[in-house]
């Protein structure tokens, strides 16, 4: 039985299963805010060991993630299937950007890890952001056309379609609620801190809505609306 580590908690996983799949399994935190679909990139995780023991990287990984980050290791979880019998090691993408963020804002200087960033751990963390913003925005369109291609050949249905609309509204409150932990408490100086990555977790949120709206042209988001999913906007609150 593979042994899967998620930032830096251990847990049993199965060969056949998706790295997703083995953390829903066991509540650790990895987003699936399309329902695990390959319609957002909040399930991106870097492979830090065992990448032998994974599937190889598929189409829907290559439309969302840059050379850069395929080479760095980054993949989707929803996309990935453990398929040998060896630990995997790995680190959510959320959990590197919550690190990051308590380096700059949080932390006390003598617990702080080195950095050879040259504005220090602020910058470390604002250059992550920007580079992370950046390449969402990038691989938007390659994702868009690879969700209209997989609605094309049959992989993409319109149960999944809806699963993801679905999925993607009732995360939202609870990704408003982990930014408000986050930033709850701080000095009033980090406020627009704050408001920075409350932009950035809505444009996100807006880029992926409009990949699924337009993979669909709009039928399966109004559907799933009448049926009683509503998008829910994200609103921070400062303590």
């Amino acid at each position: 039985m593979p042994k899967l580590e998620i930032n830096g908690a251990s847990f049993d996983a199965v060969v056949d299963e998706s790295l997703l799949g083995a953390a829903r399994r066991h509540k650790a935190h990895i987003g699936y805010a399309c329902g695990g679909h390959g319609l957002c990139q909040t399930c991106e995780v870097v492979i830090e060991s065992g990448m032998e023991a994974l599937s190889p990287m598929n189409d829907v990984e290559k439309a969302w993630l840059t050379a850069e980050k395929q080479q760095k290791g980054h993949r989707l979880a929803c996309q990935v299937q453990i398929v040998k019998d060896m630990p995997i090691k790995l680190t959510t993408r959320a959990e590197k950007a919550r690190r990051l963020f308590n380096n700059a804002f949080v932390a006390k200087k003598e617990t702080l890890p080195p950095t050879s960033h040259p504005q220090g751990h602020v910058g470390e963390f604002f250059t992550f952001l920007g580079m992370e913003t950046l390449a969402h925005v990038a691989g938007a369109p390659m994702a868009l056309g690879n969700a209209i291609g997989r609605i094309i050949d049959g992989r993409l249905t319109l149960n999944s379609i809806n699963d993801a609309v679905s999925a993607w509204s009732e995360r939202a409150p609870e990704i408003g609620e982990i930014i408000n932990k986050t930033i709850n408490g701080l000095p009033d100086a980090v406020a627009p801190v704050a408001n920075a990555i409350a932009d950035v977790a809505k444009g996100v949120i807006d880029t992926a809505t409009n990949i699924i709206k337009s993979a669909t042209g709009g039928g399966a988001a109004e559907g799933a609306a009448k049926d009683g999913v509503k998008p829910v906007p994200i609103k921070v609150e400062k303590a």
